[in-house]
């Protein structure tokens, strides 16, 4: 069963990365800039992000934004 690996941003602790737990980082990006905050099974993530994940190599997403932030259209 494959599992995924979360991390918070050090210096922007509002965004969240999640990779496959065995994948390398991304190389926009280096370890250095995360935190490890959890490992979770598949069925355990949302499928958008298993999805993501499969597709891109990472899912990236922000904490914390506001519902005046949605497009009106």
């Amino acid at each position: 069963m494959s599992a995924y690996a979360f991390f918070v941003h050090v210096r922007h602790p509002a965004y969240r990365l999640v990779l496959s737990a065995d994948a390398p980082f991304p190389p926009a990006t280096s370890e250095a800039e995360w935190r490890r905050t959890r490992v979770r099974e598949a069925a355990d993530v949302n499928t958008e992000v298993r999805e993501a994940v499969d597709r891109d190599g990472y899912s990236l997403f922000k904490i914390g934004l506001k519902l005046s932030e949605i497009p009106k259209d």
